[in-house]
């Protein structure tokens, strides 16, 4: 009997600590969505075999991205871009360096496919560094 109440109890602790690191991927600023933007000149998403975001319109999101420099680079240090074309003037325009950074969003208001592209000539494989963003309503 004894046993039984270990094996309830650590599954419980296992659920908390489960429950709290997804409570940690709400911030203040929104939704946390991690991207790689990476030195293949591939975006990636941790976790996902395909680089795809699904996000609710207009909600409020925290884009953490690292970026990796690739074989090419701006003068400024800028090695890679994450911009949704048609949506820079709402925000969806990030110019990225080397290392991580953060970037508090809305998301598109309107639902639909969205492709989300490195406008940076960053080397080869640049004009495939693309990924999609879906919104949904």
């Amino acid at each position: 009997m004894e046993q039984a109440y270990r094996t309830v109890f650590l599954i419980a602790l296992l659920l908390g600590i489960l429950l709290l690191i997804q409570l940690d991927r709400v911030t203040a600023d929104g939704r946390l969505i991690e991207i790689i933007a990476d030195s293949d000149n591939q975006f990636k998403v941790p976790g996902q075999k395909k680089a795809v975001i699904t996000l609710k319109a207009g909600e409020p999101v925290l884009l953490r991205i690292t970026a990796r420099r690739g074989g090419e680079w701006r003068k400024d240090g800028t090695v890679h871009s994450f911009t949704i074309i048609g949506l820079e003037d709402e925000g969806w325009d990030l110019l990225l360096k080397e290392g991580t950074q953060e970037f508090s969003l809305k998301a598109p208001s309107e639902p639909g496919e969205y492709k989300a592209q490195c406008t940076v000539k960053c080397g080869i494989g640049h004009n495939e560094m693309r990924m999609k963003v879906i919104v949904t309503p």
